[in-house]
């Protein structure tokens, strides 16, 4: 029975992977200092005897330091999420890269599998659309906090290798496109659909950022832990990098009229734009965000099987129970 430690647990695609490690037989042990995470993600498994649950920073490296060592694989999904203007940059970069040196520092002795959670955010301003794992990362200016999200995650993916080359520490990459559920926060940090979904059952207005032309892939969370778990069984993804999510393409603005329409409210759509410039300040948005998954379906045997508006039906119906 191989011995899990998941780090954000109990966020969004922390605590659905809970789930599918637990019923495939893992123990888990899932870490989070529950800063964004919400433990009622995790409730129904408290009373599970494979599962353990801490709460913990990962920058406490000593605490880290002695679950890591505990496991046969570490799923590294902590993370401080990306901000605008007036958030704290250096959080941002502190949690990510020391947190992430912390999970690989304590794993280079036992030689633990370490999967790294990565995001789409790392291709930046390329062009090269669909984005392959092999292309270019294009970095907009430093002038920006924004861009201190994307700017960790590519340095803990260079700490993941540096590791793999220097100590022979089993890694793998994933790099997580846009995923939702009835589980998310809701709020900033859960993306634009679950925010369209609450304002739209709640018949207020959309808010979009800039003018709801830019593009994103977005899909279910089950899609998204499905392929997060082929990457840790499969030993072919060890040292390999994989985009994992959907590659349906939809405009912000596009996906807000299919939400409305599938919840059928029986209100007008209302729509506020507000510019990136009066948010984010000098950050300059990604137009297009779409994922090539040739790797992922030809090693990993990963492909996403659930539409985005079957994921938006479920999560609407669910969150409808919930008003």
């Amino acid at each position: 029975m191989k011995k899990i430690l998941i780090t954000g647990v109990c966020g969004l695609i922390g605590s659905h992977l809970a789930d599918a490690l637990l019923s495939k037989g893992y123990r888990v042990t899932g870490l989070d200092d529950l800063s964004v995470g919400k433990l009622n993600n995790i409730r129904h498994n408290l009373r599970d005897p494979k599962f353990k649950f801490v709460k913990a920073d990962i920058l406490d490296a000593k605490t880290l330091g002695r679950f890591v060592r505990r496991a046969d694989i570490v799923a590294h999904l902590a993370a401080a999420k990306k901000i605008g203007e007036s958030g704290n940059a250096l959080d941002t970069l502190t949690v990510n890269i020391d947190g992430t040196r912390n999970i690989f520092e304590a794993a280079k002795n036992t030689k633990a599998k370490v999967l790294l959670a990565s995001t789409s955010d790392v291709y930046g301003l390329s062009n090269d659309i669909p984005f392959r794992e092999d292309g270019d990362l294009v970095i907009g200016s430093p002038t920006a906090k924004r861009w201190a999200y994307a700017v960790s995650k590519i340095c803990a993916e260079q700490l993941a290798f540096s590791y793999y080359k220097e100590y022979k520490v089993p890694v793998v990459i994933v790099r997580y496109f846009g995923c939702f559920s009835p589980r998310a926060s809701f709020t900033s940090t859960s993306g634009h659909i679950p925010l369209f979904i609450d304002a739209i059952l709640n018949d207020k207005a959309v808010v979009i950022h800039g003018d709801g032309k830019q593009t994103r892939s977005m899909g279910s969370v089950d899609d998204v832990v499905r392929g997060t778990v082929l990457a840790i069984q499969n030993h072919k993804a060890v040292g390999e990098i994989f985009n994992i999510g959907n590659d349906e393409e939809i405009s912000v603005i596009g996906s807000a009229r299919l939400i409305h329409k599938i919840a059928s409210t029986g209100k007008k759509l209302k729509l506020k734009f507000i510019p990136y410039k009066k948010i984010f300040g000098t950050y300059e948005d990604i137009r297009r965000r779409v994922p090539c998954l040739d790797k992922a379906k030809r090693v990993l045997g990963y492909r996403p099987e659930i539409s985005l508006a079957d994921s938006i039906r479920h999560t609407i119906k669910i969150r409808r129970e919930a008003i």
